[in-house]
């Protein structure tokens, strides 16, 4: 069985998220950024985060 680290598992589910739609505001879309040091997916119009790694 393949060992997965939950870095790589971490950027799997962020990345599967990039490029989506923001469900809070209207015309965003999400892209990977540092959301308060941690890694996330960010809406680029609004800045609310989809998703974060801590």
């Amino acid at each position: 069985m393949p060992q997965v680290t939950s870095q790589d598992a971490s950027d799997a589910v962020l990345g599967a998220l990039v490029g989506d739609d923001c469900s809070w505001c209207a015309t965003g879309t999400l892209v990977r950024e540092e959301f308060k040091g941690d890694a996330a997916v960010v809406c680029v119009e609004c800045g609310t985060p989809a998703a974060r790694v801590w």
